[in-house]
């Protein structure tokens, strides 16, 4: 689908694509993009979310955008949700997910450079980022099946009603044993990359568990670079890519916005509390930004709010003062684990863990007996 479009509104974050009405020339670091427009693609065929790519450009690049929207960038997309996908044909994910402990599986390069970046999220975050919880997101009830219009219980831990029953204690500890990152392995030899799964196992009712990755916290960050790097490589500079309207990777703004530089694109960051309204304006550009919180899926049992963030202290969906954060920096995958991790810390370690992520800022909402406070050390202002 393609289309000229004006402004863009998503879920968590969204970010304008601005007409000028003004005459006078513009020049953005050097090149003059006053007769630049606006184009806009969107598919919902990959990551089971809305991607997005938004381009200024000349008259004449048009085609050319199209062309690479039809096929390289669609093919980067498609063969990133397929490998990392949880239940796709040529998921490296699955193949890892159904092997058996200890086993070493081939990877493909893409699969060994989000691995490696969730091996990094994992260190500088102390564990708060860890995608070996597939399996307690699963009992959780925030696995991709969940969705699915025929959904019924399969699994032993399956409840007739997941929203309203919680899961035993058994299988959430039985699982978290199985959650240390730090015992799968990745490596590159000549003829390619490697994983080997982490040996520990677990029996629950004489069905044995062994550990399981769920990457999607920061698939659609790694993706939402690459094809921006496409975009820069094929000489578009001008525009952005939002994957999930949660992973974002600006490259520069054509068109002059209020309150920042020219450059710079306004994105606003939805409220935790009141819906369809924002709550902070971040001024950005040639850079990547994420969000997470409690408040995009989540279910309530008595007063405890039950969301897809799984704290890997507990292998419960977390308690933390901090409902939403916000992280921007020059990775997009990079941004979806910190702001993952910084929900899990909660405001105190959040904080104290951003002066050890040099060139990544934040945007917090903390909880609060008077609703919520917001902390930030990003360019922008409350809304």
């Amino acid at each position: 689908m393609t289309k000229k479009m004006l402004k863009t509104v998503v879920a968590a974050l969204a970010v304008a694509l601005p007409v000028s009405l003004c005459a006078c020339s513009v020049v953005v670091d050097g090149t003059d993009v006053t007769d630049y427009t606006g184009m806009q693609y969107t598919t919902y065929d990959f990551f089971n979310t809305n991607t997005t790519v938004s381009c200024y450009l000349p008259a004449e690049d048009t085609d050319k955008l199209k062309s690479l929207w039809d096929g390289e960038i669609r093919d980067a997309l498609d063969k990133i949700s397929s490998l990392l996908s949880q239940d796709g044909e040529k998921s490296d994910v699955k193949a890892f997910n159904r092997a058996q402990a200890g086993a070493t599986l081939k990877i493909d390069a893409v699969t060994y450079e989000v691995l490696s970046l969730a091996k990094q999220a994992y260190a500088d975050t102390d564990g708060a980022f860890n995608p070996a919880l597939a399996l307690s997101v699963d009992l959780w009830g925030f696995s991709t099946r969940f969705n699915e219009a025929d959904y019924s219980p399969s699994q032993p831990y399956d409840r007739e009603d997941y929203k309203t029953q919680l899961p035993d204690e058994e299988y959430v500890e039985a699982f978290l044993s199985l959650s240390d990152f730090s015992e799968t392995e990745i490596y590159a030899e000549d003829d390619g990359y490697y994983i080997t799964k982490s040996a520990s196992v677990a029996e629950v009712g004489g069905v044995v568990y062994t550990q399981q990755l769920d990457l999607s916290g920061i698939g659609k960050g790694y993706a939402a670079d690459v094809v921006a790097e496409i975009l820069r490589k094929n000489g578009f500079v001008f525009g952005y890519v939002d994957i999930g309207a949660s992973s974002m990777s600006l490259m520069k703004n054509a068109r002059k916005e209020a309150g920042t530089e020219l450059g710079k694109w306004t994105v606003s960051v939805l409220s935790p509390t009141e819906s369809g309204k924002y709550y902070f304006k971040a001024y950005v550009k040639d850079a990547s930004l994420a969000t997470s919180g409690n408040y995009q899926q989540y279910y309530e049992i008595g007063d405890r709010r039950y969301s897809h963030i799984i704290d890997p202290h507990t292998g419960e969906p977390y308690i933390s003062d901090v409902l939403t954060a916000s992280v921007f920096g020059e990775n997009a995958a990079l941004c979806d684990a910190y702001s993952t991790a910084l929900c899990v810390l909660g405001s105190e370690k959040a904080i104290a863990l951003d002066s050890e992520l040099q060139g990544y800022t934040y945007t917090v909402a903390v909880e609060t007996d008077q609703g919520f406070k917001v902390l930030s050390n990003a360019d922008g202002k409350l809304v």
